[in-house]
Protein backbone atom coordinates (compact mmCIF):
# COMPACT_ATOMS: atom_id res chain seq x y z
CA UNK A 1 0.00 0.00 0.00
CA UNK A 2 3.36 2.51 0.46
CA UNK A 3 5.45 3.53 -2.43
CA UNK A 4 8.71 3.72 -1.47
CA UNK A 5 10.68 6.78 -3.73
CA UNK A 6 13.63 6.68 -1.57
CA UNK A 7 15.89 5.14 0.43
CA UNK A 8 13.70 7.12 3.74
CA UNK A 9 11.00 7.80 1.56
CA UNK A 10 7.18 6.91 1.05
CA UNK A 11 3.77 8.28 -0.37
CA UNK A 12 0.31 6.26 0.06
CA UNK A 13 -2.39 7.71 -2.96
CA UNK A 14 -6.32 7.43 -2.23
CA UNK A 15 -8.85 8.51 -4.02
CA UNK A 16 -10.34 11.64 -2.55
CA UNK A 17 -13.39 13.81 -4.02
CA UNK A 18 -13.84 17.59 -3.72
CA UNK A 19 -16.48 19.53 -5.37
CA UNK A 20 -17.58 16.42 -6.97
CA UNK A 21 -14.46 16.13 -8.47
CA UNK A 22 -11.57 13.06 -7.83
CA UNK A 23 -8.52 14.91 -6.78
CA UNK A 24 -7.35 11.94 -4.61
CA UNK A 25 -4.93 12.47 -1.61
CA UNK A 26 -1.35 11.41 -1.25
CA UNK A 27 0.38 11.13 2.40
CA UNK A 28 4.29 11.07 2.71
CA UNK A 29 6.62 9.29 4.80
CA UNK A 30 9.50 10.08 6.07
CA UNK A 31 11.95 7.92 8.33
CA UNK A 32 14.30 9.46 10.53
CA UNK A 33 17.79 9.13 11.12
CA UNK A 34 16.45 7.36 14.86
CA UNK A 35 14.26 5.00 12.57
CA UNK A 36 11.07 6.81 13.77
CA UNK A 37 8.35 7.84 11.17
CA UNK A 38 7.27 11.47 10.14
CA UNK A 39 3.71 11.35 8.81
CA UNK A 40 2.61 14.23 6.61
CA UNK A 41 -1.05 14.85 5.84
CA UNK A 42 -2.40 10.73 6.74
CA UNK A 43 -4.71 9.31 4.38
CA UNK A 44 -7.71 6.81 5.95
CA UNK A 45 -5.97 4.27 8.28
CA UNK A 46 -7.37 0.83 6.78
CA UNK A 47 -5.29 -2.10 8.21
CA UNK A 48 -2.87 -2.42 5.21
CA UNK A 49 -2.07 1.13 5.45
CA UNK A 50 -1.29 0.65 9.26
CA UNK A 51 0.19 -2.45 8.74
CA UNK A 52 2.71 -1.32 6.38
CA UNK A 53 3.32 2.16 8.75
CA UNK A 54 4.20 -0.30 11.53
CA UNK A 55 6.63 -2.17 9.59
CA UNK A 56 8.12 1.13 8.87
CA UNK A 57 8.64 1.77 11.89
CA UNK A 58 7.29 3.70 15.32
CA UNK A 59 5.13 6.87 14.21
CA UNK A 60 6.84 9.41 16.27
CA UNK A 61 5.36 12.70 14.52
CA UNK A 62 2.03 13.27 12.54
CA UNK A 63 1.77 16.48 10.40
CA UNK A 64 -1.43 18.37 9.47
CA UNK A 65 0.20 20.86 6.48
CA UNK A 66 -2.67 23.53 6.21
CA UNK A 67 -6.27 24.30 7.56
CA UNK A 68 -7.77 21.67 4.97
CA UNK A 69 -5.70 18.43 5.47
CA UNK A 70 -6.49 17.34 8.56
CA UNK A 71 -9.57 14.72 7.98
CA UNK A 72 -7.75 11.57 8.96
CA UNK A 73 -5.89 13.53 12.02
CA UNK A 74 -8.46 12.00 14.35
CA UNK A 75 -7.65 8.45 13.38
CA UNK A 76 -4.25 9.14 13.84
CA UNK A 77 -4.91 10.45 17.23
CA UNK A 78 -6.87 7.51 18.27
CA UNK A 79 -4.20 4.67 16.46
CA UNK A 80 -1.31 6.23 17.56
CA UNK A 81 -1.77 8.09 20.98
CA UNK A 82 2.12 8.14 21.62
CA UNK A 83 2.26 10.10 18.54
CA UNK A 84 3.38 13.94 18.75
CA UNK A 85 0.93 15.82 16.49
CA UNK A 86 1.93 19.55 14.57
CA UNK A 87 -0.78 21.39 13.10
CA UNK A 88 -0.37 24.32 10.77
CA UNK A 89 -1.34 28.01 11.95
CA UNK A 90 -4.89 28.34 13.17
CA UNK A 91 -5.72 24.70 12.30
CA UNK A 92 -5.98 23.78 15.92
CA UNK A 93 -8.51 26.65 16.64
CA UNK A 94 -10.75 25.24 13.45
CA UNK A 95 -10.62 21.58 14.75
CA UNK A 96 -10.77 22.10 18.64
CA UNK A 97 -12.00 18.43 18.52
CA UNK A 98 -8.66 17.22 17.15
CA UNK A 99 -5.29 16.78 19.78
CA UNK A 100 -2.58 18.77 18.44
CA UNK A 101 0.68 19.04 20.45
CA UNK A 102 2.51 21.96 19.13
CA UNK A 103 1.96 24.85 16.05
CA UNK A 104 4.50 24.35 13.28
CA UNK A 105 6.34 27.43 12.38
CA UNK A 106 9.33 28.15 9.99
CA UNK A 107 12.09 26.59 12.31
CA UNK A 108 12.11 23.04 12.38
CA UNK A 109 11.38 21.64 15.54
CA UNK A 110 14.27 19.68 17.27
CA UNK A 111 12.98 16.28 16.16
CA UNK A 112 13.10 16.77 13.00
CA UNK A 113 15.91 19.58 12.64
CA UNK A 114 18.44 18.93 9.90
CA UNK A 115 16.37 16.61 8.10
CA UNK A 116 13.55 18.08 7.20
CA UNK A 117 13.32 21.81 6.27
CA UNK A 118 10.06 23.80 6.72
CA UNK A 119 8.52 27.23 6.02
CA UNK A 120 4.89 29.01 6.26
CA UNK A 121 3.29 30.27 3.26
CA UNK A 122 1.77 32.87 4.44
CA UNK A 123 0.68 34.85 1.48
CA UNK A 124 -2.31 32.92 1.49
CA UNK A 125 -4.10 32.97 4.55
CA UNK A 126 -6.78 30.56 3.76
CA UNK A 127 -4.76 27.75 3.56
CA UNK A 128 -1.35 28.64 5.87
CA UNK A 129 0.47 25.97 4.48
CA UNK A 130 4.09 24.99 5.49
CA UNK A 131 6.11 23.00 2.96
CA UNK A 132 8.86 20.65 3.88
CA UNK A 133 11.59 19.97 1.99
CA UNK A 134 13.54 16.71 2.93
CA UNK A 135 17.32 17.17 2.65
CA UNK A 136 18.43 13.31 2.20
CA UNK A 137 15.96 12.57 -0.86
CA UNK A 138 16.10 16.49 -2.04
CA UNK A 139 12.05 16.39 -2.10
CA UNK A 140 9.97 19.32 -1.83
CA UNK A 141 6.53 18.10 -0.37
CA UNK A 142 3.52 20.55 -0.99
CA UNK A 143 -0.02 19.98 -0.57
CA UNK A 144 -2.35 22.49 -2.05
CA UNK A 145 -0.40 25.11 -3.02
CA UNK A 146 0.45 23.50 -6.30
CA UNK A 147 -2.01 20.61 -8.34
CA UNK A 148 0.15 17.59 -10.69
CA UNK A 149 -3.54 16.17 -11.99
CA UNK A 150 -2.33 14.93 -15.53
CA UNK A 151 -5.80 13.61 -16.98
CA UNK A 152 -8.34 12.00 -15.27
CA UNK A 153 -11.41 9.15 -16.09
CA UNK A 154 -14.01 11.16 -14.46
CA UNK A 155 -14.76 13.90 -17.80
CA UNK A 156 -16.18 16.56 -15.27
CA UNK A 157 -13.07 16.59 -12.77
CA UNK A 158 -11.07 16.93 -15.98
CA UNK A 159 -13.43 20.13 -17.04
CA UNK A 160 -12.91 21.68 -13.43
CA UNK A 161 -9.59 21.26 -13.58
CA UNK A 162 -9.00 22.84 -16.97
CA UNK A 163 -11.56 25.39 -15.54
CA UNK A 164 -8.60 26.03 -12.71
CA UNK A 165 -6.20 26.21 -14.58
CA UNK A 166 -4.74 22.82 -13.38
CA UNK A 167 -5.27 19.69 -15.92
CA UNK A 168 -2.04 18.30 -17.34
CA UNK A 169 0.86 20.64 -15.67
CA UNK A 170 1.86 21.38 -12.47
CA UNK A 171 0.14 24.62 -11.65
CA UNK A 172 -1.23 27.18 -8.67
CA UNK A 173 -4.65 26.57 -9.46
CA UNK A 174 -6.23 29.48 -10.13
CA UNK A 175 -8.56 30.36 -7.41
CA UNK A 176 -5.92 30.86 -5.50
CA UNK A 177 -3.79 33.17 -7.96
CA UNK A 178 -5.96 36.17 -6.98
CA UNK A 179 -5.76 36.64 -3.34
CA UNK A 180 -1.48 35.80 -3.86
CA UNK A 181 -1.28 38.45 -5.82
CA UNK A 182 -2.74 40.64 -3.30
CA UNK A 183 0.21 39.88 -1.05
CA UNK A 184 2.65 39.07 -4.28
CA UNK A 185 5.88 40.38 -2.55
CA UNK A 186 5.50 38.24 0.66
CA UNK A 187 4.56 35.48 -1.96
CA UNK A 188 7.79 36.06 -3.93
CA UNK A 189 9.71 36.06 -0.93
CA UNK A 190 8.54 32.55 0.21
CA UNK A 191 8.67 31.43 -3.45
CA UNK A 192 12.43 32.44 -3.72
CA UNK A 193 13.39 31.03 -0.41
CA UNK A 194 11.85 27.06 -1.80
CA UNK A 195 13.47 27.73 -4.75
CA UNK A 196 16.87 28.47 -3.20
CA UNK A 197 16.76 25.09 -1.46
CA UNK A 198 18.52 21.93 -2.62
CA UNK A 199 15.81 19.87 -4.31
CA UNK A 200 14.89 17.52 -7.45
CA UNK A 201 11.58 15.89 -6.43
CA UNK A 202 7.83 17.64 -5.94
CA UNK A 203 5.46 15.03 -3.93
CA UNK A 204 2.30 16.77 -4.27
CA UNK A 205 -1.07 16.33 -2.58
CA UNK A 206 -3.20 16.01 -5.62
CA UNK A 207 -1.75 14.78 -8.71
CA UNK A 208 1.71 12.98 -9.80
CA UNK A 209 4.88 12.98 -8.27
CA UNK A 210 7.56 14.72 -10.14
CA UNK A 211 10.22 12.07 -9.92
CA UNK A 212 13.22 14.73 -11.55
CA UNK A 213 13.50 18.66 -12.60
CA UNK A 214 11.13 19.70 -9.94
CA UNK A 215 12.89 23.13 -9.26
CA UNK A 216 12.29 24.50 -12.93
CA UNK A 217 8.90 23.14 -13.26
CA UNK A 218 7.97 25.25 -9.78
CA UNK A 219 9.21 28.26 -11.06
CA UNK A 220 7.29 28.20 -14.11
CA UNK A 221 4.48 27.54 -11.87
CA UNK A 222 5.26 30.26 -10.29
CA UNK A 223 5.68 32.78 -12.86
CA UNK A 224 2.52 35.02 -12.37
CA UNK A 225 4.01 36.49 -9.45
Amino acid sequence: MLQQLDDSLWVAHRPLRFLFAEIGTRMTVIRLEDGSLFVHSPVLLDQPTRTDLDQLGPVRFVVAPNRFHHLFIGECNRAYPDAKYFAAPELSSKRKDLRFDAILDDSPPGEWNGQIDQIIFRAFPPLNEVVFLHRESRSLIVTDLLFNVQTSESAYTRFLMRLDGGLGRVVVARSFRWLIKRRRAQARSTVDKILSWDFDRLIVAHGDVVARGAKEIIRAAWDFL
